[in-house]
């Protein structure tokens, strides 16, 4: 999976905003060099004040609450500043007349405890230089609103209405109510009909230990479910929200069909500003909502001072090392990449090997005639319908890639995919077909296939397949065994007139590449794969994903396709039964765990385990195992019976590490991804999955629709992101960003919006959001400024190097491979040495050296000591190292995934082994911060 790439680093290096937006500092002459601008009177240009500001645009309250705000300087002076505070309507709350800000810091806490009923504007006042001819004052406001401490009511009858679009069905003439976006009339996955909503009160649904803030809304249909995301409004009193408790921290309690108990859900970007005393979400079904929130709990936690990210296929190192270490970690950070491999290698199994004819298909297809067959090529309408928001729908012959749109960040091409396919074939086993009754001999090809076969050059794999006659089946597509399969070529594209390709489109010139994972059924006996030949997918033995009550929804009382589709409640979703055991892909029972037997339970009975056909993994009965010389396994012995390579990514899962982990551990780790919206590697709907996971132990999750939405204030356009500007204790410890816009303009689409890396603003909005908020949350930490240049080189003015590669060999295994570093601004002045820094591990993407990402270190680099961003808001000193992920020494072929290969991969990469070690080798070396215990409130 290639990632961020020259992209990131042409945005980051030659132009420090290359976006619609300024949220990076320009450099004010080289890394760390003073620039004295004199102005008028001899002042230095960097002691000119640049202005004032609130932390929000509005705080709400009760009598007796207080709320705690922050007023920040623009840019440090150099002198102390004294700040006025004054209230438009006196006597509604109680806050201080001044404040000063001391030289060398940049912000101030003030106390605002609701005094009176009634609304009121602060406003800060900075004068500076008073009393001479260069007199400059600057302001700013933020709106207070003290509220009855008392939970609004619903009252009045339903209101009803046909929801057109561009419309919205309000209730009680207040702003409670839903629209429906005119961007859901366009003709794609997004469409939503027009149709005759409802909305009115509903009873209290206020979970165990948690209160109500507003009532409780029905919107109707409630059966009603959309391929998007809505606005409703619900009324909530946020005044009534318990000290040091903050919006983020808001939930959204849920019934509707298949809901019937109240369950906490996630939903999407609320916006707590445009309309006080309400709250607008976005949301995928209707149903009832209610806002409401628990006390704070106040608690000892331990910091590491550790954080790791990753971009891409850096992306699944992250989310897997810092899952499966979450002691070791503070922050993991996996940005756009494949961090939840069970759902991931469905969707390459329905989608990416779908669309061909079933044999049965292909013998009634062959009986009519000839310009009347339609098994001569794959085609998406024989996958089924995606049900998972931003999901694409394709074909094997069909590989979505939008040609003509940027922020791809690479040609992903058919030959680029099967790279990757091959690599994860090679780090983690076979995840497709694959001998299981060796486990200690190679993993890669699939059975009857030598693994000599491997070493042969391209050419002549594919010029000399190695065709197994017959006796080779698949339930699928040679049921009868009949039919010869063969090793195949894949990478050839369509092409125009013109020559110019249709990337993804498969073309029966320019097969190049052996695609090693898979065979193909040569159903005309030819001796190479033709267009509409299947490819065989046999990674495990067929089950019924029923969930654990053993009925699928149809079977389950109660059941109506559209009213009731869930009658049991046990229907996999991420955002509302992230535990669910129906649709969730996976074989769930309560026995022994995967990879060992569990009984087939052939009648009913509940609890016990999903059924599944002891057909082996070619589906068919009764065929001939690898120990008795034919190319099945797993049949008749009771278990389900997954591919080694299967097993072994659904047992290095970072979703299972989250679902397994203990709760307290949990509990000292904070998670932040994000996902494109049309990443063509569908990577926002995978990431949803293992953010999903956090929910499912009970952890508040938040969804944010842009970067934007993370300020609750309704405005979910890139260029209105600023990292600075964010009060980062609102966000959550448990962050999901979906960025790009449903209905953007065809320009916009076209700049990348969405896309694996977006818009050249979205580049610098993810890298600098994960990094804020890190910083943010850590607490303490270094932002003060320091004279200081970053260099690879020693020499007169940098005589000890901060910017450096070396070849790292890991104690554990010997495994060599390169590091970067990058150490912060000061590291080697004597002044700073008895200074420890915390650790930021950034992953890189398929293909890429660690080198590649350095130039990022050197951007990040600037953000610490920047003169022109305030002191709070820089982000503090870290040490950033970036670990080697790329193939070594015939491990695989371009990226290692970050994973651990199993027992028995030729040359197979210990990769997670090798991070461990690094991070001790670093600890050992470098001054690092060591761990601290401090007091939370959460």
């Amino acid at each position: 999976m290639p990632t961020l790439r020259s992209l990131l680093c042409v945005c980051l290096v030659g132009s420090l905003a290359c976006g619609d937006d300024d949220t990076s500092p320009p450099v004010d002459a080289g890394p760390g060099e003073d620039v004295v601008v004199e102005e008028d009177g001899g002042r230095p240009g960097l002691c000119m004040p640049q202005g004032i500001r609130w932390n929000a645009s509005r705080v709400d309250t009760i009598v007796g609450t207080t709320r705690f705000v922050r007023l920040s300087l623009i840019r440090d002076l150099c002198d102390d500043a004294v700040l006025s505070v004054s209230a438009s309507v006196d006597g509604i709350v109680t806050v201080v007349d001044t404040v000063t800000i001391p030289a060398g810091e940049s912000r101030a806490e003030l106390d605002v405890t609701g005094a009176m009923v009634g609304d009121t504007v602060l406003t800060a006042t900075f004068v500076d230089l008073p009393g001479t001819p260069d007199e400059t004052v600057f302001t700013d406001d933020i709106d207070v609103t003290v509220f009855e401490e008392t939970v609004p009511a619903c009252e009045g009858a339903e209101a009803t209405g046909m929801l057109t679009y561009d419309g919205e069905l309000r209730f009680n003439s207040t702003v409670v109510g839903l629209s429906l976006p005119e961007g859901a009339q366009r003709d794609d996955e997004y469409h939503v009909d027009e149709f005759m909503a409802s909305v009115g009160c509903a009873p209290d649904q206020v979970p165990d230990g948690f209160s109500a803030l507003g009532p409780a809304i029905a919107f109707g249909p409630a059966h009603s479910r959309f391929s998007r995301e809505l606005p409703l409004t619900i009324p909530v009193n946020v005044g009534l929200l318990p000290e040091n408790v903050y919006r983020g921290q808001v939930r959204m309690s849920y019934t509707g069909p298949g809901v019937s108990e109240p369950r906490l859900v996630p939903v999407a970007s609320p916006d707590f500003e445009t309309n006080p005393g309400f709250v607008t979400f976005f949301a995928p079904r209707l149903g009832t909502y209610q806002a409401v929130v628990a006390p704070p709990v106040t608690r000892e936690r331990e910091f590491s001072y550790r954080g790791i990210m990753g971009v891409s296929m850096g992306s699944g190192g992250a989310g897997l090392i810092g899952a499966h270490n979450v002691d070791r970690f503070d922050f993991i950070g996996p940005l756009g990449g494949p961090v939840d491999w069970i759902s991931l290698m469905h969707y390459i199994r329905t989608y990416h090997l779908g669309g061909f004819c079933t044999e049965a298909e292909y013998v009634a297809d062959m009986m009519l005639d000839e310009e009347d067959r339609v098994c001569g090529e794959a085609r998406v309408d024989r996958t089924p319908p995606t049900d998972q928001l931003f999901e694409v729908q394709q074909d094997f012959e069909h590989w979505f890639y939008e040609d003509e749109q940027r922020g791809h960040g690479g040609t992903f091409d058919r030959d680029e995919y099967i790279r990757i396919f091959r690599d994860l074939a090679m780090m983690f086993g076979n995840p497709n077909t694959t001998a299981v009754s060796d486990p200690t001999g190679p993993n890669v090809l699939p059975p009857g296939i030598p693994d000599s076969d491997r070493m042969r050059e391209d050419a002549d794999r594919c010029a000399n397949p190695v065709v197994i006659e017959s006796g080779y089946f698949d339930d699928e597509y040679n049921p009868e065994g009949t039919h010869p399969v063969i090793t195949f070529c894949d990478g050839g594209e369509l092409r125009d007139e013109t020559g110019d390709r249709d990337i993804g489109v498969w073309a029966p010139e320019g097969n190049t590449r052996p695609i090693e994972v898979a065979l193909a059924v040569d159903r005309n006996n030819n001796g190479i794969r033709d267009r509409g030949e299947p490819v065989i997918r046999a990674g495990r033995e067929d089950f019924e994903d029923c969930g654990l009550d053993q009925l699928c929804n149809p079977d389950e009382a109660g059941f109506d396709a559209v009213t009731n589709p869930d009658p049991a409640g046990d229907d996999y979703d991420f955002q509302y039964n992230p535990n669910g055991t129906e649709g969730n892909w996976m074989r769930d029972f309560t026995g022994p765990p995967v990879g060992e037997c569990a009984s087939p339970n052939p009648s009913p009975a509940p609890g016990v385990g999903e059924r599944f056909t002891d057909n082996g993994l070619d589906g068919v009965p009764g065929t001939d195992q690898l120990d008795a010389g034919g190319y099945d396994s797993g049949e008749g012995d009771g278990c389900w019976t997954l591919s080694r390579g299967l097993a072994h990514m659904f047992a290095n899962n970072p979703r299972g590490f989250v679902l397994e982990a203990e709760p307290e551990v949990l509990q000292n780790v904070d998670f932040f991804s994000d996902g494109g919206i049309r990443d063509l590697f569908n990577f926002a709907t995978n990431q949803n999955h293992l953010a999903g996971a956090f929910s499912a132990r009970g952890l508040p999750l938040n969804l944010y629709n842009s970067h934007a939405a993370l300020r609750y204030d309704g405005q979910f356009e890139d260029a209105d992101f600023s990292y600075t500007g964010i009060d980062w204790r609102e966000t959550g410890k448990f962050v999901q960003i979906r960025y790009g816009n449903v209905d953007a303009a065809e320009g916009r689409v076209i700049q990348g919006d969405g896309q694996h890396v977006g818009t050249p603003t979205q580049i610098i909005n993810r890298l600098l959001s994960v990094l804020g908020w890190m910083s943010q949350r850590w607490p303490g930490g270094d932002r003060r400024y320091v004279q200081d240049r970053i260099c690879s080189e020693p020499s007169e003015v940098c005589p000890q190097p901060n910017q450096f590669a070396f070849e790292f060999t890991a104690p554990s295994t010997g495994r060599t491979g390169p590091v970067a570093v990058v150490l912060p601004p000061g590291y080697n002045r004597p002044e700073y040495a008895d200074v420890d820094y915390p650790v930021v591990y950034l992953l890189h993407g398929y293909g890429q050296d660690p080198e590649d990402l350095v130039s990022i270190g050197i951007v990040i680099w600037n953000f610490m000591i920047s003169r022109t961003i305030a002191e709070a808001e820089r982000l503090q000193k870290m040490i950033f190292v970036f670990p080697d992920g790329r193939c070594r020494n015939g491990e695989c072929v371009k990226g290692t995934f970050y994973t651990d290969a199993p027992e028995g991969t030729p040359d197979g990469a210990q990769m997670e082994t090798f991070m461990l070690d690094l991070m001790d080798h670093m600890d050992a070396n470098y001054r690092t911060r060591d761990s601290e215990t401090h007091t939370v409130i959460e």
